[in-house]
């Protein structure tokens, strides 16, 4: 990052009323975390900032996160926002599904996936071989020479270790040196302790599910649930099944909004199950999805499911057959 580039940015936010941080919809511990983070560098410079969201806050962890480090953000249907307001999105970017258009201009992206900004912008930082955004604000308050608060690097820590699996998947040397800087300021017993208490005693059914319906395709885990789940829980059971020694690449799936919503892991350096959802909805018009080459997310359209799923039976085929000529 080209510290001129920021300060350039930072000074044009100035005569700003306030600036609003948005997170992606369904935001995760990293979104949550580095809008934070990055209100607390805007404050410090004597801005006024609000963090919004859309969707619900669906895990537990990430509740007790808000909660226990008081991070104020707000749903965006409490926010009484404005078209004259002005939006920076982080971990995410108007435009992909999962980032709702909010009243306002956006006019800035902070992000670690494989996206396609607007044009336009005041300001694009978008770095997808990073594991996670939390490690890009991390950067900034070094380039900034601003003193990280406790609260914000247990809050980018958390973010960093679950988006990155305790940096076992997807992460640079810029991660790892974020790691460490974090590991001298944090709360661990705080950061353990919201990372620890990731489930509630009536999601242990879901992992009862995926247990007894998973079915195996040379290492392909697929699993369609009987019943839905809150949304951020496909992923902790993609690294559930991701976790048996059986399976390198996995598939998990519900029925949501009369489509089918996916979460996928991949431990195969062959197969970018990012790139893979790309091609097998966007580019057919058969939903949408995307994210990195070990973990993405995507959602499957009402009309199209049929491709995917007869019956009540998931074949999945055009994933498999796309992840099994990968290989």
């Amino acid at each position: 990052m080209d510290n001129k580039n920021l300060n350039q940015f930072l000074k044009r936010l100035e005569p700003l009323q306030r600036v609003v941080i948005q997170a992606h919809d369904f935001p995760d511990h990293d979104a949550v975390s580095s809008a934070y983070g990055l209100s607390i560098i805007l404050q410090s410079l004597g801005m006024k900032t609000l963090i919004v969201y859309n969707g619900n806050i669906d895990r537990i962890s990430l509740s007790n996160m808000i909660k226990w480090l008081d991070i104020p953000i707000l749903h965006c249907s409490k926010a009484e926002l404005t078209p004259n307001d002005k939006i920076i999105t982080v971990d995410g970017c108007i435009g992909e599904k999962n980032v709702t258009d909010m009243p306002g201009d956006e006019i800035a992206v902070i992000d670690h996936h494989a996206i396609t900004p607007p044009n336009n912008l005041w300001f694009c930082d978008i770095r997808p071989h990073y594991g996670a955004t939390a490690t890009i604000i991390y950067e900034y308050f070094q380039l900034l020479n601003i003193e990280i608060p406790k609260s914000v690097a247990t809050a980018l820590l958390v973010g960093l270790n679950i988006d990155t699996a305790n940096l076992t998947r997807g992460f640079c040397d810029a991660d790892i040196k974020s790691f460490i800087a974090f590991n001298q300021i944090v709360d661990l017993n705080l950061v353990n302790r919201i990372c620890r208490n990731s489930l509630i005693a009536n999601e242990l059914i879901s992992f009862q599910h995926v247990c007894d319906d998973v079915n195996n395709t040379n290492g392909i885990a697929t699993v369609l649930l009987k019943e839905p789940c809150a949304k951020n829980l496909l992923g902790v059971l993609a690294d559930f099944l991701l976790s048996v020694n059986e399976y390198d690449i996995v598939i998990v799936a519900m029925n949501y909004n009369q489509g089918i919503q996916l979460s996928l892991r991949s431990e195969c350096p062959k197969v970018n199950v990012g790139k893979l959802l790309r091609e097998a909805l966007n580019h057919k018009q058969r939903g949408f999805g995307g994210g990195h080459a070990h973990m993405a997310g995507g959602f499957i359209l009402s009309d199209k499911v049929q491709h995917f799923i007869k019956g009540s039976d998931a074949h999945f085929s055009p994933l498999i057959e796309k992840i099994s000529s990968s290989r």
